[in-house]
């Protein structure tokens, strides 16, 4: 969980897939059809022909820049801006600060070792709830803590879910205000056997997703 663009880690890893799939496609034809090589050198050479005929020209008389020279340095340039955005935005959206209030001593800061105290306590005689592992992230410039909580073998998703809201909600009123919290629910037989489970408890009410 990291400030990284969903759409664009989506977008680049759907171009990566349709490449693959292509590559595997011809690899998959040129082993099937005899004639699948002598095509594709064919099609091959036409396509070269017909782009070198039509990005390799000059733009203008006098000089050797081409179609394909500007074509290159702005997908270069697109390529560097995004690369830059991308590790910009790696390790940002970690933190150690779940709440900040202000009073009139100055400012009150509230790390994640706390909530992490009070609902280990809290969660520690659920007894589907083996461990949990409590993190904090910023999301959209606000804080928001993850909860990973491994489940032990049969455990019902349902029961520890209640459990943790009602451990947010009693954390809820330890500090003061009310997180936004987000919580995966792993291991376990019936974890294991279906998707992991989301719940966010930023309201009184659980809901799973």
């Amino acid at each position: 969980m990291n400030n990284t663009n969903r759409a664009l880690n989506r977008t680049v890893l759907a171009i990566a897939g349709l490449v693959s799939l292509a590559i595997g496609a011809s690899i998959v034809w040129m082993l099937v059809d005899p004639n699948a090589r002598t095509i594709w050198r064919s099609t091959g050479g036409t396509v070269t022909s017909w782009a070198d005929d039509v990005f390799g020209r000059p733009l203008w008389a006098g000089t050797t820049l081409s179609l394909a020279a500007v074509i290159a340095l702005v997908v270069a340039l697109v390529l560097v801006v995004l690369f830059v955005s991308f590790a910009f935005r790696q390790g940002g959206g970690s933190t150690g600060t779940v709440l900040r209030a202000r009073s009139d001593d100055g400012e009150i800061s509230i790390d994640t070792a706390i909530p992490a105290a009070l609902l280990e306590e809290r969660l520690a005689d659920v007894p589907g709830v083996a461990s949990l592992t409590v993190s904090a992230y910023r999301v959209r410039r606000q804080p928001t803590l993850k909860l990973t909580v491994n489940c032990r073998r049969g455990a019902a998703p349902r029961t520890v879910v209640d459990a943790i809201d009602d451990a947010v909600v009693r954390l809820e009123g330890a500090l003061g205000a009310r997180p936004i919290v987000y919580a995966q629910l792993t291991g376990g037989f019936r974890s294991r056997i279906h998707s992991p489970i989301r719940v966010d408890t930023s309201t009184t009410t659980a809901r799973s997703s």
